[in-house]
């Protein structure tokens, strides 16, 4: 009966998601060694991509990184680089896309760019799973994402379609990439990073009254799913504040100038603006 309700779970969630196209890249080698379960293993330290690679691989689906100067791309690659070598990028799949661990580490160099600290050492391993996936704990669900103890989970499918449609204010990618920064800041007892923890509070005071505004009838800039909690709200409002910059400010203005200080950041002046060189 268990296994029965799981697939159903997933057979449901497939019948309803979204449909995208299929990635048509060249696929990382299955490595020798290092499988577990079925998965690929992959050390970033061994990844060793070139500077043209992760080029042709941002220009072709990352619209924040095209939007640049050229200066900001050499400091994005050099910060890309060093995220990717940190981790361990494990593929549920029997074939791998080198795009795999490239786009998702650079969703998290996006959002932390203008950020002293952005490696997220706490995490030491990012888990890619084709579509989505079944979660057990605390109770049987359908995931697109989540972070869990010292590992980010990311539905390929999805993380895909977020960037296929960069303006829709959805982004899973950014979304579990909030989460994990938070946690590294807060949760982990490490130091911090200092732009971030000084002015998480005033993101705290602003969004707990619009967290509580949205809930009220004829509210409706954040999705219910963001309400269930301050946490999703947090990472939801990641995801309009790169995806939907102008609507979030014309909405909440108050907000969308906490999100800017908080991430050393300003989407509508120019994608990677720094207020403070870091």
């Amino acid at each position: 009966m268990f296994i029965f309700s799981i697939v159903c779970i997933v057979g449901i969630a497939f019948l309803t998601g979204r449909i995208i196209r299929s990635m048509q890249e060249s696929p990382i080698p299955v490595p020798e060694e290092g499988s577990k379960k079925g998965a690929l293993v992959y050390p970033g330290n061994e990844l060793s991509f070139t500077g043209t690679i992760l080029t042709e691989v941002l220009v072709k689906r990352f619209t924040y990184f095209t939007a640049l100067s050229s200066e900001e791309q050499e400091r994005f690659l050099s910060r890309l680089k060093k995220f990717i070598a940190s981790k361990t990028f494990i593929i549920h799949d029997s074939s791998g896309f080198r795009e795999m661990p490239i786009l998702i580490s650079a969703s998290a160099v996006q959002l932390s760019f203008g950020l002293k600290e952005y490696l997220l050492p706490f995490f030491r391993f990012i888990h890619i799973f084709p579509a989505e996936f079944v979660g057990v704990q605390p109770s049987i669900r359908v995931l697109a994402g989540n972070v869990s103890g010292n590992r980010i989970h990311v539905s390929w499918k999805h993380f895909l379609e977020g960037f296929q449609y960069p303006h829709d204010g959805e982004n899973v990618g950014l979304h579990e990439m909030a989460h994990a920064y938070y946690f590294q800041n807060f949760e982990t007892g490490a130091n911090g990073d200092p732009t971030f923890v000084s002015h998480f509070p005033s993101f705290n005071n602003c969004g707990n009254k619009i967290f509580e505004q949205e809930k009220l009838p004829g509210n409706d800039f954040f999705s219910e799913y963001a309400l269930t909690s301050f946490q999703e709200f947090w990472a939801e409002s990641i995801e309009r504040f790169f995806e939907k910059p102008a609507a979030l400010k014309a909405a909440y203005p108050q907000l969308y100038s906490t999100m800017a200080a908080l991430l050393n950041q300003d989407p509508l002046d120019h994608p990677g603006h720094l207020f403070q060189q870091q």
